[in-house]
């Protein structure tokens, strides 16, 4: 699949693919990995790879947010 761009898990921190409707159109995804679900991501690291927010993270940034 060379459509889209790789995600890193915030769980068990394995590489999977995520197309680009997916990137756009989703708000979690889920890992084939571990099974667990992550709230999309914040960053990408030096070699390009999608870094994923744990729900919890994502949880947490959102009421220090206000």
């Amino acid at each position: 699949m060379l459509d889209g761009r790789m995600m890193r898990c915030p769980y068990c921190k394995r590489i999977f693919w995520i197309t680009e409707d997916e990137q756009y159109n989703k708000e979690t995804f889920e890992c084939p990995h571990c099974g667990k679900s992550n709230a999309g991501c914040s960053e990408a690291d030096m070699y390009g790879v999608l870094i994923g927010v744990s729900i919890l993270d994502y949880e947490l940034q959102e009421l220090l947010r206000g």
